[in-house]
């Protein structure tokens, strides 16, 4: 990540970034920037486009629009619903070495999305129901 050290002078902000890893081995980077009371929750898996087989493109894609589907916890499409109800946006991308998701939500939000995310991240529901429509929809994109 590139960082405009003028532009932290000027705001007297110090950027330096915390990172630390849990006990899971999940990597956390903390980027404070008190500007404003806002924040952005991000995830980055290390999976993206060139972890696919040959032949078999897509397949990245397809996981990050099923992440948005249902947990038992989390009807689909609920996700995004509580996000926007608590005044906040969410997406997700898919690079070639990488699938980030993100939250962007008042700091008092940050534990609702945190919570939303452990939640897809260990209890995801895929059923045929969920899966053969989501992949009709990625087929026709291509």
């Amino acid at each position: 990540m590139l960082l405009n050290a003028a532009s932290a002078e000027d705001t007297g902000s110090d950027w330096a970034p915390e990172t630390f890893s849990l006990d899971n081995g999940l990597t956390v980077v903390v980027l404070p920037d008190h500007r404003v009371p806002v924040v952005t929750h991000m995830m980055w898996y290390r999976v993206g486009a060139a972890d696919e087989p040959p032949g078999k493109s897509g397949i990245a894609h397809f996981l990050e629009h099923l992440m948005f589907k249902g947990t038992e916890n989390l009807a689909p499409g609920e996700f995004s619903r509580v996000v926007a109800r608590n005044g906040g946006q969410d997406n997700a991308f898919t690079s070639q070495d990488y699938t980030g998701y993100f939250q962007r939500v008042a700091i008092d939000r940050l534990p609702i999305v945190m919570q939303m995310e452990a939640d897809r991240m260990t209890g995801l529901v895929l059923t045929d129901d969920v899966v053969l429509p989501e992949r009709d929809v990625e087929l026709e994109e291509r």
